[in-house]
């Protein structure tokens, strides 16, 4: 069997130029008419006679530049990346691209603007049009540049690792078979922890508070955002990791929807010392998290408590999430992310692992009992 040159395997790890160019430029649209959609209506509930054209020029001008940015980024977020140690260069160039490119695309839409609509009482001068822009909507353009890179990044090592587990599907013996269904146990919890729904409603939600005027909570939710993309991408390839760990990790989840839901959202821990070492699949308890916010959390104004609990049953360790939601949505919940999480537990523990779930009046429970040994000592057993 012939082994193709690392270079190669990078290129095709990449998404294509074109395809993420054109992806992006259709966002940028998308988001547009959007936009214009909540501008006019917005308009009419406040009384205003402005034209639904005008409205639709003044956002067409303002994305459609983003759409003609969009393939510079999609270049730059290629050619720059942030692995392999070159996070500091990769930091610099996109910091300063990002400064240079809001700059220009404001500048740009002040003087389109200025042509389009003359002067106004608060621009009645193209520079001082531009410079009203530049004060009130360099922010924004910030963070249009660092969302477009992490949903890039997002799919971009999706697409890497997806390309790594059939290489590896290629190569592995039928004595290997379970360090294969390990690595698509992976790719699955990578799909589930970053598909478009959760990453579309994160960044819809940044994007709302920059425009409510609250930048800060944005810049949080958005560090946080980075800082959960950088941790699941950066997992361990074998598949595990210690209880601990994943409750790191899930914290860093929690954060970003504590901004979300506020005083809404309470978070519990029980979890004994001696079994924060144990080992867990990556990502498992995610989902079932996300399930308790979306059915629990999302649908009820009152304060709801999600716990999280381990505990250690003759020669298994039971890990629970629970909340005192309504209960039965919760229960409607299992659909991909419960099925998600039985098919990896049996992919990786066979029939020595389950699944429950509990739906009563007073909240929901799901319970993931697992072997007090790794993968690999059952892989040796077996």
């Amino acid at each position: 069997m012939t082994h193709q040159p690392l270079a190669m395997t990078e290129d095709r790890d990449q998404i294509g130029w074109r395809t993420a160019s054109l992806v992006g430029a259709g966002a940028c649209a998308a988001i547009g008419l959007l936009e214009c959609a909540k501008d006019y209506v917005m308009l009419q509930i406040q009384g205003g006679e402005r034209p639904l054209l005008s409205v639709l020029r003044d956002n067409g001008l303002w994305w459609g530049l983003w759409m003609l940015v969009m393939p510079i980024v999609i270049w730059l977020a290629q050619r720059f990346r942030f692995d392999g140690g070159r996070w500091r260069r990769s930091s610099a160039v996109h910091g300063t691209t990002s400064i240079v490119l809001s700059v220009v695309h404001i500048a740009v839409f002040g003087v389109a603007y200025f042509w389009a609509n003359g002067p106004t009482p608060w621009g009645p001068t193209v520079e001082r049009m531009i410079s009203y822009f530049e004060s009130r909507y360099i922010a924004t353009d910030f963070f249009i540049y660092a969302a477009a890179l992490s949903v890039y990044y997002a799919f971009a090592y999706f697409a890497r690792f997806r390309h790594l587990a059939l290489v590896a599907a290629q190569t592995e013996s039928r004595a290997a078979r379970l360090q294969l269904n390990l690595a698509e146990a992976r790719i699955h919890a990578l799909r589930m922890e970053l598909n478009p729904h959760f990453l579309f409603n994160t960044l819809n939600a940044i994007s709302s508070l920059i425009v409510t005027g609250r930048s800060r909570q944005g810049e949080a939710m958005l560090s946080k955002l980075c800082e959960f993309l950088r941790t699941a991408l950066s997992a361990d390839g074998s598949g595990t990791t210690s209880l601990g760990d994943e409750l790191d990790m899930l914290q860093t989840y929690l954060d970003i929807e504590a901004i979300r839901f506020g005083d809404r959202l309470t978070v519990e821990y029980d979890c004994p010392v001696d079994l924060l070492e144990m080992p867990v699949p990556n990502f498992i308890l995610q989902p079932l998290v996300e399930n308790s916010i979306k059915h629990a959390v999302a649908p009820t104004s009152r304060p709801v408590v999600i716990r999280l609990g381990a505990r250690r049953e003759d020669d298994h360790m039971i890990v629970s999430v629970s909340d005192n939601g309504s209960g039965i949505g919760s229960a409607a919940g299992t659909g991909l992310g419960l099925a998600n999480t039985r098919r990896r537990l049996e992919v990786v523990y066979g029939e020595d692992a389950r699944l429950e779930t509990i739906a009563h009046d007073s909240g929901f429970i799901a319970l993931i009992r697992i072997p007090m040994r790794s993968p690999a000592e059952l892989a040796l057993v077996s």
